[in-house]
């Protein structure tokens, strides 16, 4: 059956206080069989794989699931993306970026971030059986069937199109507590992932240890933290100034080798090197127009 586009309440999902099993298939577009199936076996239905990070510094561990569960969660995920998302959340949001999302601080003095650690591998199932039962008043057979969809061995696995959207309603309380604290000193916070930014006049370090306290509540854990002072601030690998935004040297430096790479290889350029190319270019592309937009 086809899904809205518009956005609504959270009161107003089809999954709010979703008490039936047939209602569930309709909304996922899978048969009973297949429901049963996908639930019973979610956990033996996904391939592991450690694949290179695309700032070629290491691996990652990549949990992707089969076609069939793959869909249903890309359906869920559309559901759950159809709750009208706070102004503070800039991915995985639809018309919202990257560099939208650092463009929120330009201005700012002061401009404090910090990472989750490990989100997915770190939000576990028992977070999600949460949200589904606590938040969307799910029946908690349900709320059941729902986390096991979501979940590979009681946590959120790092190949999922759920995922992203999933970490953030797993976390709920969690970020709108983070919310109320900015809120309450007048700042302006973004989220994008696991990405946290901050930014105002000033930023306190009792502000930002409340803000590390939430997190840990919730189970998880924070690292890579910058703060920067009276001075340009990277932030989602856009450079944010008083001005407003732009492109690091380091991008270019990249496109600069990347198209060294293609004059020398010729011919016989690979796709993947095409793809890295265009790609390198496309990041330019996009931070070069929101600057402009922001500049009219």
């Amino acid at each position: 059956m086809p899904i809205k586009r518009t956005t609504h309440d959270l009161g107003q999902s089809s999954l709010y206080r979703l008490v039936r099993r047939r209602r569930l298939g309709e909304l996922l577009d899978l048969t009973d069989a297949q429901l049963r199936y996908l639930t019973k076996y979610a956990d033996t239905l996904y391939r592991e794989s450690d694949v290179p990070k695309k700032n070629g510094d290491g691996t990652r561990h990549i949990e992707d699931p089969a076609k069939l569960l793959k869909q249903a969660q890309s359906r869920l995920a559309t559901l759950l993306s159809r709750i009208t998302p706070p102004e503070f959340l800039f991915c995985p949001v639809k018309r919202r970026c990257y560099v939208t999302n650092a463009a929120q601080h330009r201005g700012h003095r002061v401009v404090r971030s910090l990472d989750i650690h490990k989100y997915f591998p770190n939000t576990t199932s028992r977070r999600v059986f949460w949200f589904f039962s606590s938040v969307m008043k799910c029946d908690r057979s349900m709320a059941g069937t729902l986390t096991k969809l979501a979940c590979y061995r009681e946590h959120l696995p790092t190949g999922s199109p759920l995922s992203p959207i999933m970490a953030f309603f797993a976390h709920y309380d969690m970020w709108n507590e983070i919310a109320a604290i900015c809120r309450r000193e007048g700042l302006t916070l973004t989220v994008y992932v696991d990405d946290v930014t901050v930014s105002g006049d000033k930023v306190s370090e009792s502000l930002v240890w409340e803000i590390r306290q939430a997190i840990h509540r919730s189970g998880l854990r924070h690292h890579k933290e910058k703060a920067f002072y009276d001075r340009p601030a990277e932030i989602t690998g856009v450079i944010v100034t008083a001005a407003g935004i732009e492109v690091p040297h380091k991008q270019f430096r990249k496109l600069r080798l990347a198209v060294a790479a293609a004059k020398e290889a010729g011919s016989r350029q690979t796709k993947k090197a095409q793809e890295k190319l265009d790609g390198l270019k496309g990041q330019l592309a996009q931070i070069q127009k929101v600057s402009a937009t922001l500049q009219n």
